[in-house]
C-alpha cells in the first residue's frame, strides 16, 4: 500500500522481531544441512563433520599454494581430526574434496573386476579433485598389486601438482620401510619421495585421546 508504515506500537514491533529471528534460524538451519550434504559428498565422516583444529589454517594455506601435508603419529593423536579439520576449510571454500583411505581405494579398484567399471575411471576420480585427503596409508595390504595402486594415486597427484593431503602412522622414514616389506623397495623409495616433495609434513605427539574419552 502506498505511504503505508509499519506500526510501531510495541506488539507489532515484538512481532516483527520474532519473525526476523525465525527467519534467521531456518536460514541457519537451511545453511547447516548444505553444508552437511556438502561434507558428506566429499567423504568426510559424520564424526568429523564438525572437525577444528588450530593447526587447520596453515595446513589450508599450503593446499591454496598447491602444497599438500603429510600428517603423521601414534594411534589417536587426532591425525584423522585434522585431515578432516581441513577438508571442511576447503569444502566451504567451494574446492572440489574427496576424503578416503588406501583400504577404500583398494577396494574400489577390485570391485572394477569383471564389470564395466575399468581401474582407470577410479582413479580419474581421485585425479580430478581439487583436494585429496587419504587417511592411515600404510594400513593396506602388503602386495605387490597394491604397492602399484598406491603408486599410481600418489604419482598422478604429483604430477598434476595437485594437493594431497595424507596421514599415517609411520614418519616417511618408516612409510618407506612398512610400503616395502613385501621386498619392492624401488617403488616405495618413490612413493616416500614424491610425498616428502608434495607436502609439508606434521608431526602429531601425545597419548591416544580415545583411551582417555570418558563413558
Amino acid at each position: 500500500m502506498v505511504g503505508y508504515e509499519p506500526c510501531g506500537c510495541p506488539g507489532a514491533e515484538r512481532e516483527r522481531q520474532e519473525a526476523d529471528r525465525e527467519e534467521a534460524e531456518r536460514g541457519a538451519r537451511e545453511d547447516a544441512e548444505r553444508r552437511r550434504r556438502a561434507y558428506e559428498r566429499a567423504g568426510i565422516k559424520p564424526r568429523f563433520a564438525g572437525a577444528e583444529s588450530p593447526m587447520a589454517a596453515g595446513v589450508m594455506e599450503g593446499v591454496r599454494r598447491g602444497r599438500g601435508a603429510y600428517i603423521f603419529g601414534p594411534v589417536g593423536t587426532g591425525k584423522s581430526h585434522l585431515a578432516s579439520a581441513v577438508a571442511r576449510m576447503a569444502v566451504d571454500e567451494g574446492m572440489r574434496v574427496r576424503v578416503t583411505d588406501m583400504p577404500g581405494i583398494i577396494a574400489r579398484l577390485k570391485g572394477t573386476f569383471g564389470t564395466q567399471a575399468s581401474e582407470e575411471d577410479v582413479l580419474a576420480g581421485l585425479s580430478r579433485c581439487g583436494l585429496l585427503v587419504i587417511d592411515d596409508l600404510g594400513k593396506e595390504p602388503p602386495t605387490d598389486w597394491t604397492l602399484t595402486q598406491v603408486f599410481r594415486v600418489i604419482n598422478d597427484r604429483y604430477e598434476t601438482m595437485r594437493p594431497v593431503v595424507v596421514t599415517s602412522q609411520y614418519d616417511l622414514k618408516a612409510l618407506g620401510g612398512r610400503l616395502s616389506r613385501n621386498g619392492d623397495v624401488d617403488t616405495a623409495l618413490a612413493i616416500v619421495s614424491r610425498l616428502s616433495e608434495m607436502c609439508a609434513k606434521h608431526e602429531m605427539r601425545g597419548a591416544d585421546r580415545r583411551l582417555h574419552v570418558q563413558g
